[in-house]
């Protein structure tokens, strides 16, 4: 039956000749534009952080209370860009950073912000401070992700027509990206000592019948990798705020 239906709307798109071509949304990944940052003082701040690609201290006046754990809250946009809810953490998202403040010093692991632990539907900067203070840490780590895909028919596409060709012809082009933005905040001021961005962009062609599987492995790998780019800058800030801490200690 679902081979049917996959015959259907590849054969009906391709009667029409050149098949309409979808733009891949822009994913907006903004902790300033949803609502997370606030405080008037910290957007205005923040929002001349977002235009840098790599992470970068904001205000070397604030000085954590080190060693301490680092509180991870993990944001996941809704699909208006507004309105980020709470996710939970999976273990090898866990995992990835225990690893990160593992290799840092001073950063005695990691405590995941959870919808137990911030009951709140509407989370914030200062909710998710609130959280992370509870738990016993003078950092939080709060970053969004953002997702976008599309699926289009491309010129083997008219090779539908002979049936096989569903199978065989790479006639459909899946495209996912997805981009996060973190912010590295001090617990006890509220101060954001900086933001880091990650972001991946897949694009993969194949044939009709495997679209949805390829659709389905795509959403795993682009967030994934997504991840890792973001942390990369992430392990800049966190070193930067550490030695920060430790150079200004008597």
């Amino acid at each position: 039956m679902r081979a049917t239906l996959v015959l259907l709307a590849a054969l009906s798109a391709a009667a029409g000749g050149c098949a309409e071509h979808h733009k891949l949304v822009e994913p907006v990944a903004s902790l300033l534009r949803s609502g997370v940052v606030d405080d008037p003082v910290q957007a205005a701040r923040i929002e001349k952080l977002t235009d840098k690609d790599i992470a970068a201290l904001l205000d070397v006046r604030v000085r954590p209370h080190l060693p301490t754990a680092v509180a991870v809250a993990a944001l996941r946009s809704r699909c208006d860009g507004y309105q980020p809810y709470l996710a939970r953490l999976d273990a090898e998202e866990l995992g990835a950073w225990e690893k990160l403040v593992g290799g840092q010093a001073l950063l005695r692991g990691v405590h995941p912000v959870s919808p137990l632990t911030h009951p709140s539907n509407k989370p914030t900067v200062h909710s998710l401070r609130t959280a992370a203070a509870r738990m016993g840490c003078e950092l939080l780590l709060v970053y969004l992700r953002s997702d976008s895909s599309v699926s289009n028919f491309n010129d083997a596409a008219a090779l539908y027509w002979t049936l096989v060709g569903l199978w065989l012809a790479p006639g459909n082009t899946l495209e996912h990206k997805t981009v996060m933005q973190a912010a590295v905040v001090d617990c006890r001021t509220g101060m954001i000592l900086g933001t880091a961005t990650g972001d991946r962009h897949l694009r993969r062609d194949c044939p009709a019948v495997l679209e949805q599987p390829e659709r389905a492995k795509l959403a795993r790998e682009a967030p994934k990798a997504a991840l890792a780019d973001l942390q990369k800058g992430c392990a800049a800030l966190m070193k930067r705020v550490v030695e920060t801490a430790v150079a200004a200690r008597p």
